[in-house]
């Protein structure tokens, strides 16, 4: 998502100025995770924003809970 047109698609980002978004582009680096890989572990800070552009992503917490995302209208970029 290095364009400002896909960040457009992601509501929180649809109103923003343009300036900025170019700014944000101009930050953003591509990260390929394989299955199964630990993107962030629970109780770690997190520095940066992360987005989902394709696949799945499964959020397991350590007293069990569970949440699963799968490209919904929410993670969309």
């Amino acid at each position: 998502m290095s364009s400002i047109g896909g960040q457009k698609r992601v509501p929180m980002f649809e109103k923003m100025d343009d300036q900025i978004m170019d700014a944000m582009s101009d930050r953003l680096k591509p990260v390929l995770y394989t299955e199964c890989s630990c993107i962030v572990r629970e109780g770690d800070p997190v520095n940066e924003m992360l987005f989902i552009v394709r696949g799945e992503l499964e959020s397991i917490t350590t007293n069990g809970g569970r949440t699963g995302f799968s490209n919904s209208d929410i993670l969309k970029a």
